[in-house]
């Protein structure tokens, strides 16, 4: 009888084999900021898209990783691609709260007014989410305040429902409409 041996890959391994994530985007994702450095230095494709058309600089953006945006945007990564549902990096650093991601990809040209295929734009998603610097952040840059989702929802209406109390005071500040 013949034994097997068990193996158990790490869980980031399983979900590049499946996502089908490049080598740089492993080395983002593994916050090797030295590593992603080097593959800039050998010209390595910035762009490149997983499965999903994630590119490396959204999975810094989720991160909040600013030295690998930095690097990444330094060797010419595209500020406003979009993946297969439409995100962009900026949208997925709104999302997750992460400011200093927000701040450089708003000071490189990232487009506030972008929504993804539901229509969320970044400043639905920081009011969904209670990420008051951000929404505060997005407005300043210029986002729409009145933009509505695909099924009818604004910023202000989602905080509400989300209980943000502190998002809904930026909105109305700003003169957002229900």
């Amino acid at each position: 009888m013949r034994r097997w041996r068990r193996f158990v890959l790490p869980l980031t391994l399983l979900l590049t084999a499946c996502d089908g994530n490049t080598e740089l985007m492993q080395k983002v994702i593994d916050g090797d900021d030295a590593a992603v450095a080097a593959d800039m230095a050998r010209g390595i494709e910035v762009d490149a898209r997983n499965n999903y058309g994630w590119t490396a600089l959204m999975h810094a953006a989720r991160q909040g990783d600013v030295e690998s945006l930095r690097l990444l945007l330094d060797a010419g990564a595209a500020v406003d691609a979009v993946d297969a549902d439409g995100w962009s990096a900026l949208m997925r650093a709104a999302a997750k709260g992460n400011e200093a991601a927000v701040a450089l990809l708003l000071s490189r040209g990232a487009d506030v007014k972008h929504a993804d295929n539901k229509g969320w734009a970044a400043l639905h998603w920081a009011a969904n989410r209670g990420h008051a610097v951000v929404v505060r952040q997005l407005i300043a840059a210029g986002a729409d305040l009145d933009a509505k989702t695909n099924d009818g929802r604004t910023a202000m209406m989602i905080a509400r429902r989300e209980q943000h109390a502190d998002v809904l005071a930026l909105l109305q500040a700003a003169g957002a409409k229900f």
